[in-house]
């Protein structure tokens, strides 16, 4: 089965802030800490080299991406050159690593809010956060586009702005022992702030809904990229010059402990507000490309052919509910 193509909806801006939404997640307000322990300030040059590794590997992902232009990212392309057997393993082993991600940021972000606003128990607010999330991309591309770009944009200007207060404080003192764990420490380091670059391959995923994917997907996939390293090297440059690495590692959130340590309440909103803004954005992207799976599947009739059915304005909202409700994202919100 063929199935219905989707329909391009998505221009250049649109696809860098949905690869932005997709990266600038949780990760790099939970892995600087534990990774400041490992390698201490030399975690900069993690952080370049888990960068580089991304590059290489999203390079990769758009290649493909232009010789077979179908929505469904790496099963699409492992049914095309390994054959249907791997394409439909890497569609499973894809849906069951990432069909966590919506739920684990709904949590995040349901953990964030309360902790702001204790009036909403955060299981409460974490089940309306996955709510909205499956009601703006079971919406259409378009609606939720909309949204990513307008949060991903204020989620840059919180982490240019904690950057903003923090730099002037800076001690460049805090940064000496530089590398504590050597080049041992720095390579295990890096294992862990790939973690703040993971979803550079969203755009990839979604390429029927790219206009011109050819020059926009290559284009937006090494925007965002760039985009992401600048801030987290301006964000790790800003905690370690000012709580040094012993301080970035034993604090649970790094970002507001700067800030705190400054005494600046602006400084604190700005981080909890951006907090919120970039786990609610990457648990959007996160059910868009996990959907568009989904929907490839069903088209090939790995997965039941009602999912590759497409609603008003050409939308596939069925796989989007399909795995917004599948076991492992109901068992992350009862947690």
């Amino acid at each position: 089965m063929d199935g219905t193509r989707l329909r391009p909806q998505l221009g250049m801006f649109d696809a860098i802030s949905t690869g932005l939404a997709a990266i600038l997640g949780a990760g790099i307000f939970a892995v600087i800490a534990p990774a400041a322990g490992i390698a201490g300030p030399a975690l900069l040059i993690s952080l370049v080299i888990a960068a580089f590794v991304a590059f290489c590997n999203a390079l990769s992902s758009t290649q493909l991406a232009a010789v077979f232009p179908r929505s469904g990212g790496t099963y699409e392309f492992g049914r095309h050159m390994l054959g249907p057997w791997a394409g439909y393993l890497a569609g499973w082993m894809f849906l069951t690593a990432n069909t966590v991600g919506p739920g684990v940021s709904a949590l995040v972000f349901g953990g964030y809010l309360h902790a702001v606003w204790n009036v909403i128990p955060a299981r409460t607010a974490a089940v309306l956060a996955a709510s909205v999330m499956m009601g703006l991309n079971a919406g259409g591309i378009k609606r939720s586009a909309r949204v990513t770009d307008i949060v991903v944009i204020l989620s840059i200007v919180s982490l240019l702005a904690f950057a903003v207060i923090g730099l002037p404080h800076a001690q460049m003192s805090k940064l000496s022992p530089f590398a504590i764990g050597g080049i041992g420490g720095i390579l295990r380091a890096t294992g862990l702030l790939f973690f703040a670059y993971t979803g550079y391959s969203r755009i990839a995923t979604l390429v029927e809904e790219v206009r011109n994917p050819k020059r926009t997907i290559p284009v937006a996939t090494i925007t965002a990229l760039s985009t992401a390293v600048v801030l987290y090297l301006l964000v790790a440059i800003t905690t370690l010059a000012i709580l040094g690495a012993s301080g970035v590692s034993k604090s649970a959130s790094p970002l507001e402990t700067t800030m705190t340590v400054l005494d600046s309440t602006l400084g604190i909103i700005i981080i909890a507000t951006g907090a919120l803004l970039t786990t609610f954005n990457e648990g959007l992207s996160d059910l868009l490309g996990v959907s568009r799976v989904a929907f490839a599947m069903g088209r090939t009739t790995d997965l039941p052919q009602v999912l590759a059915k497409l609603g008003k304005g050409e939308n596939p909202w069925r796989s989007v509910v399909f795995v917004n409700f599948l076991p492992f994202d109901r068992d992350c919100i009862n947690r």
